[in-house]
């Protein structure tokens, strides 16, 4: 027998699906309510407003996904300019980034100029990220894979906004293969700091 979903946790499901494919703005409650069969009342106990909604959306939904799409992690037994060629590939075979972007990204673009506390809280994520890239690079350096003239502050932002802007392209222009073709020259470019 299948378990129901509590509706808090639904609700939440349902926001990062939509808020993904359409955005906040483009987003109403009603189709949120819709899509998941919620009554708007039963919403209304969990959360005062769609900002809030989607506040708790992006802290305990998008930021999960974002921690399992991309992992800036070495792995034990390969290389670090190996283990951003896995995380390339990783995400080359994730569709719905493939096709829709990156949702952090997007949100970001859409919010963080009008609206202080998605921009920190999306901030926060972002500099989450580009700290476990720099990890992984000052990892490479430590292990002697890397130069010490490798500026992994810069590098970091490089590699996160060239992703992002690789990922943003429009669904037509965006494919798996496409992805793998241009993130690798993030990794040519890595190659110049190496031993």
């Amino acid at each position: 027998m299948k378990r129901k979903q509590p509706t808090r946790e639904k609700l939440l499901d349902f926001t990062f699906e939509e808020v993904y494919v359409h955005g906040y703005y483009a987003t109403s409650v009603d189709a949120i309510l819709k899509k998941s069969g919620v009554p708007k009342g039963s919403m209304y106990h969990h959360f005062k407003s769609k900002k809030e909604l989607v506040l708790a959306m992006v802290e305990e939904r998008l930021f999960v996904k974002m921690d399992s799409f991309f992992s800036y992690e070495k792995k034990e037994d390969k290389s670090v300019m190996d283990s951003f060629r896995d995380t390339f590939i990783m995400v080359s075979k994730n569709k719905p980034l493939v096709t829709y972007g990156c949702p952090l990204y997007r949100l970001m673009v859409e919010l963080s100029a009008t609206d202080k506390a998605f921009d920190a809280l999306l901030t926060t994520k972002a500099l989450q990220m580009q700290e476990g890239i720099k990890s992984l690079l000052r990892k490479g350096i430590e292990i002697d894979e890397f130069n010490h003239t490798l500026n992994v502050e810069d590098f970091s932002m490089y590699m996160l906004g060239t992703v992002w802007g690789i990922l943003s392209l429009s669904p037509t222009l965006s494919s798996s293969e496409n992805f793998l073709k241009q993130s690798q020259y993030i990794l040519k470019e890595l190659e110049n700091y190496k031993n």
